[in-house]
């Protein structure tokens, strides 16, 4: 039997390519909290475990993901960077195939284009979050939902609950969905989520006990704005305005009314709104719901004219606006964000570590840092200090002064910073995770490396202690 693809299909594998070409290129490791994260996973991979053997903020899901690539490939940024490229696309085709269930496979096309080259998916898919991966099964339990699949969507919802529990606005008002919409799956849908979620839950309680809530929900519920939320709103409103204009216009005149999208779209932005601690990032939550309303809406001029030369018409501009919308972001995302945040000197860095330290002796520093030195050194981060992010202690988990006298203790070796110096030659921000009068009572700085273009920093110091 010969497996045909229609047109729109060759269409969005012809698109897929694209984005992958844009993105391939970009592959490198960068400054960013996906370091912790691929640390970890590798320490998973030697039979150490979160909030066991190393602090860890959120549910374990997508940790075991990236173990499980690290397993197979190695500590490769290839083949994680090419994981998170892979659950973008998924996430795409699932768009494409939900709108085209729901509308027609048009629709599905133009909402996976906007979904994949809208500007906050571009800048943000250099950098593996758990956004990626929460939003990818959430909108995999959207899709089962719709083929009449509920307990295969339960499932889909836990996992996504516990790669990252921002996913519970979703997962509450898709069980609204189901309620009000598809009543003959709601049983099957909760039962088999309530499963997951009590399963894993009494899992990680008998496994780890008090260490998973004091990493997960006395860090959590601690946290506070670090970011100016108006800020962050104003940037992702500035970037991809005409995909909010043509969202809002699908809520109003495209036909037929998709429950789901708003609701989806109310519980993210009603997260946004309210949650403390918003980053650029989190606005991927909403990104499906508005690139779904705006597929639905391109759709609607490009075929619902009686006037065939008023559609002739309408085509040749909903074409314009899709090269538009892609073409603008692609440009200024290559302009001005492709290049940012890459660690462009970390072959001398690890170099340096290796040749002035022996493998016993332990490093410390910052979270963008020293997880990467740390495994490809072989060196040990002192105490598995591995997420040394400011809200660690700005949210009281840990106290400055244990730490360093901990550092202290252990007769630490280095510890790298990633830092801000003004043009005077004085250090202006450092971080939470050390103080200025610790590094200058127990250590010297012995090498520098210029950052040229990073969105906070510009200098790395690494500093010899005892």
């Amino acid at each position: 039997m010969k497996l045909k693809l229609s047109t729109i299909t060759i269409i969005l594998i012809a698109i897929s390519i694209a984005f992958l070409i844009i993105k391939i290129p970009q592959i490198g490791f960068r400054y960013g909290d996906e370091n912790i994260y691929f640390y970890e996973a590798r320490l998973i991979t030697q039979g150490q475990f979160p909030y066991q053997a190393f602090f860890f903020a959120s549910p374990p899901m997508e940790l075991l993901f990236l173990a499980g690539i690290i397993a197979i490939f190695g500590f490769s940024v290839l083949a994680l960077k090419l994981f998170l490229l892979v659950i973008i696309l998924g996430t795409a085709w699932l768009i494409f195939a939900l709108v085209k269930k729901f509308k027609n496979q048009l629709a599905g096309l133009f909402a996976a284009t906007l979904y994949l080259f809208s500007f906050l998916n571009l800048t943000t898919s250099d950098y593996y979050s758990g956004a990626q991966l929460t939003i990818f099964f959430f909108v995999l339990s959207l899709f089962l939902i719709s083929i009449k699949k509920p307990a295969w969507a339960g499932v889909a919802a836990a996992l996504s609950f516990f790669t990252r529990f921002y996913a519970a606005p979703l997962i509450f008002v898709l069980i609204i969905y189901v309620l009000i919409k598809e009543k003959k799956q709601f049983w099957k849908f909760i039962f088999s989520a309530g499963a997951v979620f009590v399963l894993v839950n009494a899992a990680l309680i008998l496994g780890f006990g008090q260490n998973y809530f004091h990493d997960v929900f006395g860090y959590n519920i601690h946290k506070f704005e670090q970011l100016e939320k108006l800020r962050v709103f104003r940037f992702f409103v500035k970037w991809d305005i005409a995909l909010l204009f043509f969202a809002a216009l699908g809520a109003v005149i495209a036909r037929p009314f998709n429950l789901m999208i708003v609701l989806g779209a109310a519980a993210a932005g009603f997260f946004l709104a309210f949650y403390p601690d918003i980053y650029y990032l989190y606005y991927n939550l909403l990104l499906p719901f508005l690139a779904m309303s705006a597929g639905l809406v391109l759709e609607h001029f490009f075929d619902s004219y009686s006037s065939k030369k008023l559609r002739h018409i309408l085509k040749i501009m909903v074409i314009i606006i899709l090269f538009a919308i892609s073409g603008y972001n692609i440009y200024y995302y290559l302009r001005d964000h492709a290049g940012a945040a890459r660690i462009d000197y970390l072959p001398e860095l690890n170099k340096f570590v290796t040749k002035n330290s022996t493998p016993q002796d332990k490093i410390y520093g910052s979270f963008e840092l020293a997880p990467l030195i740390a495994g490809a050194t072989g060196r040990q981060i002192v105490g598995n200090f591995i997420d040394t992010n400011n809200k660690t202690f700005s949210t009281g988990l840990y106290k400055l002064p244990e730490r360093e006298k901990f550092l202290i203790d252990e007769k630490v070796k280095f510890i790298i910073t990633k830092v801000l110096v003004n043009e005077e030659g004085y250090l202006v921000e450092l971080g939470d995770y050390i103080s200025l009068d610790f590094l200058k009572d127990n250590c010297q700085t012995v090498k520098q490396f210029p950052i040229y273009k990073d969105y906070y920093s510009n200098l790395t110091l690494i500093w010899k202690c005892f």
